[in-house]
């Protein structure tokens, strides 16, 4: 059983923060093969990390209504997301 994280009430929503998480092996593998097909046929540009990559795929879970529903919590929620969309190539 995973113990519950507290997160810092950030002032700053855009600013990048570090988690430990611990994962089965199988899934960090799974994740490690993700990026490697990602970079396959990128140019040097294109590449991508395992940060870039997770934090891809968990913005994909965010819905429209989750931000909306955020922001009644954490003010400044919607505008952090457009900032984090806008810098996004």
């Amino acid at each position: 059983m995973s113990k519950m994280s507290i997160f810092p009430v950030a002032v700053n929503l855009n600013r990048r923060e570090t988690l430990e998480i611990e994962l089965p092996a199988f899934l960090v593998r799974a994740l490690q093969e993700r990026v490697n097909e990602a970079n396959e046929d990128a140019d040097e540009e294109e590449r991508v990390d395992l940060n870039h990559l997770i934090e891809v795929q968990l913005a994909e879970c965010v819905t429209i209504a989750d931000v909306a529903r955020l922001e009644r919590d954490v003010p400044g929620m919607s505008v952090a997301v457009s900032r984090w969309l806008a810098g996004i190539e």
